[in-house]
């Protein structure tokens, strides 16, 4: 069997490839955002509380609290099945995405084809080589833009949007390097 080498290098990806991996991430992106959106309104809190308790979270953990706290906060039965499966579409499009963001990716450098290299280690380590194109990668985006979408058309129909914080909620003063400041100038007083 001949040994076949591979250009790993992202850098010669093609453009158009660049893109759609780019359009990839940007759709995965928002779709992270209407999911922790829809977090903080079943947990009935705003933003800026949403963004303390989601922006961390693994997306696993994401889907489970959007779950458990959807079960609290939505009383009909129907909806509850109609939001399940929209988080299901949800998790496929996820599954797209880590095939897209998370393989490293090769060329042929005699062919120009390209591939995604699939590494798993569950139970036993295997390597799979995944013909990509642009057109399917542009798919897979626009999958996990419209399950995000589906969403945010739930939430919207369900009649849940959004709350801003307050508009007298500073907190500037309370930040690790405004409260060392302000312990330094105590002892500067303190100590004059």
């Amino acid at each position: 069997m001949a040994f076949k080498e591979y250009d790993f290098d992202p850098r010669n990806l093609p453009q158009d490839m660049l893109e759609a991996i780019g359009l990839m991430t940007t759709c995965a992106a928002q779709t992270e955002n209407v999911v922790e959106m829809a977090i903080a309104c079943f947990l009935d809190i705003d933003v800026e509380y949403g963004q303390a308790v989601t922006t961390h979270m693994a997306m696993p953990l994401r889907f489970s609290v959007l779950l458990a706290s959807a079960e609290i906060r939505i009383d009909d039965l129907d909806t509850l099945d109609e939001l399940d499966n929209i988080i299901d579409t949800i998790e496929e499009a996820f599954k797209k995405r880590n095939g897209v963001v998370h393989y490293s990716w090769c060329r042929d450098p005699d062919t120009g084809q390209i591939f995604t290299v699939k590494d798993t280690a569950r139970t036993r380590v295997e390597t799979s080589l995944i013909p990509m194109t642009v057109d399917q990668v542009k798919r897979e985006a626009l999958f996990v833009y419209q399950a995000g979408m589906s969403l945010m058309a739930f939430l919207m129909k369900c009649g849940f949007s959004q709350k801003l914080p307050p508009s007298d909620r500073f907190r500037g003063h309370k930040s690790k390097a405004a409260r060392k400041k302000r312990r330094e100038a105590k002892l500067r007083i303190g100590g004059a």
